[in-house]
């Protein structure tokens, strides 16, 4: 619903504190009527989103993506207290960012039976914020296509096949630590549209997929992948085994592709628990124009944090190298800067799928 419904379920009482809030006039503020008409007139002001994103505090800021990017309907008190504390950067009390949130008319607690526990973001407000926060670096964003730019679209979901294809051709037997021989992995990676080096020397590698400690990180996501989905599986005298009633499900399409970004974020949730946010800001900023990279790092930036071995600049590298792999991102540069923008498949995908929904990979997966 959008804020003037809300504002006509909500109680006197709840409606007093706001009016008080923003520091309405009103002629009578005893009725609700005079009340609401007062608040609609500050709230539907032109002005009122971007003037109110210049005012608030840095962990309101933070709090109000939280609520706004997230194209959830209802929340609890528990969702929003979560919210509060991954939102903080600065010590203050989560519950202090809610109070806040519900003076302001950020969220409705539900007027039924049903959803008097449930509080709501109204949608007429969640699209203004959204477009402020698009407006807010729209002269930051370039028309022209840079100079030099790269596109992997598709190409991730045909060097699966390329590699399904070549368990059916060959024997392929595994170390003891689990990994395919390094002569084999050379041969399947020399099959591959995009090229990656076997890992050589030994260093730290985990969290990122249930073999990502064996294989480069492209081919990992691909070798999971393959795994997770049945389309082989590691005999226990050390064979790969291709299923072959599972080839007929193997087709190069933009569902497979589709399905493989999913398992991507199922995987990657883990060690970077804010993904969501930072896909959420990615497809705002980056679609129809291209967005310079450094600008997007000082924008999602606090949504990371170190994960044991990796910094938050080379997490954020990561998600792009990924994005890029997936064929979700175009990559471009000139004159020493870098620039993305969505390809169609990656605008589709993240206009019609809500990474925030999406669960992190089960334990049992991972253990091998």
């Amino acid at each position: 619903m959008r804020m003037a419904d809300w504002l006509t379920y909500t109680g006197i009482e709840q409606l007093q504190k706001m009016h008080r809030f923003y520091g309405c006039a009103s002629s009578n503020p005893h009725s609700k009527k005079d009340l609401i008409c007062s608040l609609l007139q500050k709230l539907n002001h032109k002005q009122y989103v971007q003037d109110m994103l210049e005012e608030i505090s840095e962990n309101e800021y933070r709090f109000l993506q939280t609520l706004v990017l997230e194209p959830c309907l209802a929340f609890t008190m528990e969702d929003l207290l979560a919210k509060g504390r991954s939102a903080m950067i600065t010590e203050e009390n989560p519950r202090n960012l809610v109070v806040k949130a519900l003076q302001r008319g950020w969220v409705f607690q539900g007027y039924t039976v049903q959803t008097q526990f449930l509080y709501h973001v109204p949608s007429d407000l969640r699209e203004k914020a959204i477009r402020a926060f698009r407006k807010s670096f729209v002269e930051e964003r370039r028309v022209k296509p840079p100079a030099t730019y790269r596109v992997e679209e598709n190409l991730l979901v045909q060097d699966l096949h390329h590699f399904l294809q070549f368990l059916r051709r060959e024997v392929v037997r595994l170390t003891n630590e689990g990994a395919i021989y390094r002569n084999q992995q050379k041969q399947i990676l020399g099959l591959f549209y995009v090229p990656e080096e076997i890992l050589l020397e030994k260093r730290p590698r985990f969290g990122f997929g249930r073999r990502y400690h064996c294989y480069p990180s492209r081919f990992s996501l691909l070798y999971d992948y393959a795994f997770y989905q049945g389309y082989f599986s590691e005999d226990p005298e050390g064979y790969l085994c291709l299923h072959e009633n599972q080839i007929g499900n193997i087709s190069i399409t933009q569902e497979e592709a589709k399905q493989l970004y999913l398992f991507w974020i199922r995987l990657y949730r883990r060690p970077i628990p804010h993904l969501p946010i930072i896909l959420r800001w990615i497809g705002l900023l980056s679609y129809p124009d291209w967005f310079p990279v450094a600008r997007l790092w000082k924008i999602v930036s606090g949504w990371f944090s170190s994960y044991y071995y990796e910094t938050e600049e080379t997490l954020f590298q990561k998600v792009l190298r990924m994005l890029l792999h997936l064929g979700v991102i175009q990559w471009g540069e000139e004159d020493g800067m870098a620039y993305l923008r969505l390809t169609s498949s990656g605008n589709k995908w993240m206009n019609g799928i809500s990474a925030f929904q999406i669960q992190e990979m089960e334990d049992e997966f991972l253990i091998f």
